[in-house]
């Protein structure tokens, strides 16, 4: 037997037996109801894959019936037969079929007739079953995959290989400041400054052509807000490149609040190197009052002034030096290790140097931090001046200041 059912109204019970022995004949089962007001409440209760109405019934007549089956969601899908042998004419084949019948039989009809046409509704009611099911699935997936993009904290957009916007979260809606209905099927890029247009679109040739996911950083269009863009693909069922999506982070917060901090330390070392120069001062002050005393000193005291000196400078230096480095590291984080990068084979001193000129220092604070003279300190920028490859024009300092 077929695996349909079949609901079958009509007030003449001789009818009704006739027909179900034609579909019982052709393997399918059936329901049956005398007028329209029993059928539409079968129908409601079995969900027939198919419904033959006779359009002549009491209390309630088919085209009545199917007025009724047509207006509620649960019934409005199923295929429907009118058959009559008195409202035959194209009038009424016209107004049963805007109605909502899919086909229209006269009666007296042939056996094989009625067979074919319920084979074809039956074939076309399963087709339309499984199109709603799909539809279910999709309706889900959607579903689920709408309430994971509005989960997602930041704004996000995907688009198709030509740019055309295929769907957003509402937080990217709030980001360019426009209504979801008014930008679907737009370009994605006409939502960014005419500058940061080229730039975008380059951006995504390079993730198209190497098909490794990017992010870069630059600022959304429509304000000032600096944004990291996370970009990669997403791919057909044949695993070619359908489109891109994007996730934005606002990072504007974040890098004010980094950028004072970071100026906090500037400052502070600032502070630091100001004061380390006074305690240099004040060091080489008090070696040249030893110095003195030097002189007035017995052999074994001269010896002793002369060692302590010695070690005292020796010791100073160092720890000055490493007050002065770890506040510098904290500040500058990548400074040395591009300058290594760049120039290998600089000396200690000489990256120290370079450290104490980042800062804009005179040769003279130079000098009394690292316990010279300001011409040792002149001679040993012409070095590094040369070691570096500096031409004539070029500044030292602001060089130094580009690094980083």
């Amino acid at each position: 037997m077929v695996d349909a059912r079949i609901l079958i109204a009509d007030d003449e019970p001789l009818n009704l037996m006739l027909y179900s022995e034609i579909l019982k004949s052709g393997g399918y089962s059936s329901i049956t109801a005398q007028d329209g007001i029993v059928a539409v409440e079968q129908a409601l209760c079995v969900i027939p894959d198919l419904i033959i109405l006779d359009w002549n019934m009491p209390r309630l007549n088919g085209l009545e019936a199917l007025k009724k089956l047509k207006s509620n969601p649960v019934t409005k899908d199923i295929p429907t037969i009118m058959i009559t042998g008195i409202m035959t004419s194209p009038e009424n084949l016209k107004i049963a079929l805007e109605t909502g019948a899919i086909d229209f039989l006269r009666k007296p009809f042939e056996k094989i007739e009625l067979l074919a046409r319920v084979k074809s509704m039956i074939l076309l009611s399963k087709s339309i079953r499984e199109l709603q099911e799909k539809y279910m699935i999709i309706e889900r997936n959607n579903k689920f995959i709408n309430t994971l993009m509005e989960s997602i904290p930041h704004p996000m957009v995907y688009y198709n290989m030509e740019g055309i916007i295929i769907g957003c979260n509402h937080r990217f809606i709030e980001c360019i400041d426009l209504k979801m209905n008014s930008i679907m099927g737009t370009i994605v890029y006409q939502y960014w400054s005419a500058s940061e247009n080229d730039y975008h679109r380059v951006k995504d040739y390079e993730l198209i052509n190497s098909r490794n996911d990017i992010s870069y950083e630059t600022k959304c269009g429509r304000t000032s807000r600096e944004l990291i863009f996370s970009k990669t693909l997403y791919f057909n069922a044949l695993g070619e490149p359908e489109g891109i999506l994007c996730i934005m982070t606002d990072i504007t917060d974040l890098k004010q609040m980094h950028n004072e901090i970071l100026e906090s330390k500037k400052r502070e070392l600032a502070s630091s190197a100001l004061r380390l120069i006074h305690i240099s001062e004040m060091n080489n002050n008090l070696i040249c009052e030893l110095g003195e005393i030097s002189d007035h000193a017995d052999k074994k005291g001269k010896e002793l002034i002369r060692n302590t000196i010695s070690r005292f400078g020796v010791s100073s230096s160092e720890n000055v030096w490493q007050e002065f480095e770890t506040r510098f590291a904290n500040v500058y984080e990548s400074f040395y290790q591009t300058l290594n990068q760049m120039f290998p084979d600089l000396t200690p001193g000489e990256k120290k140097l370079c450290a104490l000129l980042r800062l804009n220092l005179s040769s003279k604070d130079i000098a009394a931090i690292t316990f010279q003279n300001s011409q040792s300190v002149d001679m040993a920028r012409y070095r590094l001046r040369k070691k570096l490859n500096l031409n004539v024009e070029e500044n030292l300092v602001d060089f130094l200041m580009n690094i980083n």
